[in-house]
C-alpha cells in the first residue's frame, strides 16, 4: 500500500515549539523503514502550513483554515488511491482528516483513543482548552465553522463514534457518553483481551458509515511510555495490549486514514514517545 505521510506541524495554530515539532520527530524515528518492512511505501512528505498572511487574530479561524488545508490532503491522497497517515501537533489537527474522509468517501466514522475525551463544549470546559473540544466539533456540538471548513458538512452520527482508552473524564464529558450512543471502552477495562473487546465494541458499528478515522492521542499510553506528555494520563492499557487494540481496530472497520497526534519531542530526549508512534502506525496499517 502507498502511504501518504501529512504534517500538521501545530498545536492548536502555534508552529515551531512543543509539540508542534512532534510530527517531525515521529516521521524522524523510522516511520518510513518500519511500514516499509511490513510491505508498504512511503510517499513523500505533505506538509500543512498556515501563510502568515491567512492567519488572522482569532485562534479557531486559524485552526479551521489548518483543517480545511488537512482536508484538502487527505481527501486528494484518498483519491489518488494512497492511504492518509496524518501526524498532528495535537488533537485540533483531527477535525481536518475526519473531514477529508468524508468528503472523498461520503462520510466518515471515527475511533478516537485518548486518556481524555475531548468532548467540552464552550458551555462544559472548565479550562477553555481547544485541544479538549476537537472530538465534540466532529459530532457537531461547538464550532460548526470549523467543523464546516474541515469539510466536515454532516457531523459524524454518535453510532459511528468510539471512544477507546480513556481514564480521566470530567463530569461534563461522562454526561455526554451517557446521553448518546458512543462506543466506550476504558483504559481501566483494557486487559490482555483488549484485542478481543475492541473487535467486539466496533465490529457491530462497522456499517455505520462507509469509511473510517482513526485518531490516537499519545498519551492514552501513559507517561511511562510517552514521556512529557501535557496531560498525563492517571491510567493507561500496557503497551501490548493498547497495540493489541489498535491492530484489532483497524481490522474491525473500513478504515480509511490514521491520526496520530501529541507528541512533544522536547519532553522525550530518548525518543520513546516517537518509537511508540511507529508501533501504533504498523499495527493499524501492517496487515492492510
Amino acid at each position: 500500500m502507498l502511504i501518504q505521510p501529512i504534517l500538521v506541524p501545530f498545536a492548536g495554530d502555534v508552529g515551531r515549539w512543543g509539540p508542534a515539532k512532534g510530527p517531525a520527530a515521529m516521521l524522524g524515528a523510522g516511520l518510513g523503514l518500519a511500514l516499509a518492512e511490513a510491505g508498504h511505501t512511503l510517499a513523500d512528505a505533505v506538509t500543512v502550513d498556515l501563510p502568515r498572511g491567512k492567519r488572522t487574530r482569532d485562534t479557531v479561524t486559524n485552526i479551521g483554515w489548518l483543517a480545511a488545508r488537512t482536508s484538502d490532503a487527505v481527501a486528494d491522497a484518498i483519491a489518488q488511491g494512497r492511504f492518509p497517515l496524518v501526524l498532528e501537533g495535537n488533537c485540533t489537527g483531527a477535525v481536518g482528516p475526519a473531514g477529508g474522509v468524508a468528503r472523498a468517501k461520503g462520510d466518515v466514522g471515527i475511533v478516537w483513543y485518548d486518556a481524555h475525551g475531548d468532548m467540552h463544549t464552550l458551555a462544559t470546559t472548565g479550562t477553555g482548552l481547544l485541544g479538549g473540544m476537537p472530538f465534540a466539533v466532529c459530532l457537531g456540538w461547538e464550532f460548526d465553522d470549523w467543523r464546516e471548513r474541515a469539510g466536515l458538512r454532516i457531523p459524524v452520527r454518535p453510532e459511528a463514534a468510539a471512544l477507546i482508552g480513556a481514564s480521566d473524564l470530567d463530569a461534563e464529558e461522562e454526561a455526554a457518553l451517557a446521553a448518546h450512543p458512543i462506543a466506550r471502552l476504558d483504559a481501566a477495562a483494557m486487559g490482555e483481551d483488549a484485542g478481543e473487546r475492541t473487535a467486539a465494541l466496533l465490529g457491530p458499528r462497522a456499517g455505520a458509515a462507509p469509511a473510517w478515522y482513526m485518531h490516537i492521542d499519545l498519551d492514552v499510553a501513559g507517561p511511562e511510555a510517552v514521556p512529557g506528555a501535557l496531560t498525563p494520563a492517571p491510567l493507561w492499557p500496557a503497551r501490548a495490549d493498547l497495540i493489541a487494540s489498535i491492530a484489532a481496530a483497524a481490522s474491525a472497520v473500513p478504515l480509511a486514514c490514521l491520526g496520530l497526534a501529541a507528541y512533544d519531542p522536547g519532553g522525550d530526549p530518548s525518543g520513546r514517545g516517537a518509537r511508540l508512534a511507529v508501533d501504533m502506525a504498523v499495527a493499524a496499517l501492517g496487515d492492510r
